[in-house]
């Protein structure tokens, strides 16, 4: 079968990697160049996780998470750094209730730790009396922008041929090969009507030296930081959304109020006085109303996927899988009835 898809992104790669090394012709188009910095699979860091408020993605985590370490041994290279993770808030909080009950439903690893016992495993974070830290060792970050480079040049040594700086559309897409599959990320509204915001998120780097895990904190901004990335400094990013923003428009710049809240974190959460945050970056989410993402079919040959809302990259090698089914009838999007979609 000749099959197109639409995207370098991790989904996109990976649904290449897995459609040739199933035997099929595969085509990969790219509106910019490999690697680019455009859209959200690019940079140092995406935290990788099985803890989640909601189960439903927990229990998709069952498959996806060991995905990872298949890469890394695919590649051969280091992607995947298991520190662990640390999600913390108020105990009374509605989300570290759920988080809790979803481990404990699918049996997921985990310690539930008050603040005192927290110091055990991240002895450099300050909770507050009233908060408690969940504790979940399979889980840590993955290199983002290795782990795209390194999926690309598994589809290239399967047989992908890739096109750089090319824009196609459906319908030509829809002449020229048995199937295709999109993985437009922020422009997905380019190939389909559907109800999302693109918005431009905020981290940097704050010059410190921190050991530990990855965490989250559950608040309304959302915060949520790496270990110290080496000469980088500790990263800390904003998940609550931010300003509306064209993916047309590359200059992503970064938030003023946001990079405050990053300042404010630092010094609140690790005692950081007067923090400074550098190399303050703007990258994109694309979210839907209810944080799911987006399944669906374009025509009778064509099927896309947004894995968006802020957490979709460590689903990339899953939504692939998924995507690679499509094609060849062994699924189809409607089964997932919280991502399929119909365009408006």
């Amino acid at each position: 079968m000749k099959v197109a898809v639409v995207g370098s992104g991790i989904d996109g790669a990976s649904a290449a990697r897995q459609l040739a090394e199933r035997g099929h012709y595969t085509v990969l188009f790219e509106q910019f160049t490999l690697g680019h910095a455009q859209g959200s699979s690019h940079g140092n860091s995406r935290i990788v996780r099985r803890a989640y408020p909601d189960a439903f993605y927990t229990e998709i985590m069952m498959d996806a998470y060991p995905m990872w370490a298949e890469l890394e041994a695919a590649s051969g290279q280091e992607l995947l750094h298991e520190t662990g993770l640390l999600y913390f808030g108020s105990k009374e909080s509605p989300q570290i209730e759920s988080v809790i009950g979803s481990l404990k439903s699918l049996e997921v690893t985990h310690k539930v730790l008050s603040c005192r016992a927290v110091k055990n495993v991240f002895a450099q974070l300050f909770l507050d009396d009233d908060e408690v830290g969940i504790w979940t060792p399979e889980a840590g970050w993955v290199h983002a922008a290795n782990a795209v480079a390194a999926t690309l040049d598994l589809a290239k040594r399967a047989g992908v041929e890739i096109r750089e700086n090319t824009k196609v559309d459906a319908e030509w897409l829809a002449k020229d090969f048995d199937a295709f599959v999109v993985c437009p990320g922020a422009w997905i509204s380019d190939w389909v009507a559907v109800r999302t915001d693109v918005t431009t998120q905020t981290y940097g780097y704050i010059h410190a030296n921190v050991i530990g895990p990855v965490w989250i904190e559950d608040s309304d901004e959302n915060p949520y930081g790496f270990p110290s990335e080496g000469p980088n400094g500790m990263k800390i990013g904003i998940h609550k959304p931010g300003p509306i923003t064209d993916p047309h428009d590359l200059s992503r710049l970064p938030s003023g109020e946001a990079v405050q809240q990053i300042m404010d974190t630092a010094n609140r959460r690790f005692g950081i006085k007067e923090p400074r945050v550098e190399n303050a970056v703007g990258c994109l989410y694309t979210s839907t109303p209810g944080e799911d993402f987006l399944f669906g079919r374009i025509g009778q040959k064509g099927y896309f996927a947004s894995a968006c809302s802020g957490h979709g990259f460590k689903f990339g090698p899953w939504v692939g899988k998924v995507l690679a089914d499509f094609v060849e009838g062994k699924d189809q999007p409607e089964r997932y009835f919280r991502f399929f979609c119909q365009p408006l």
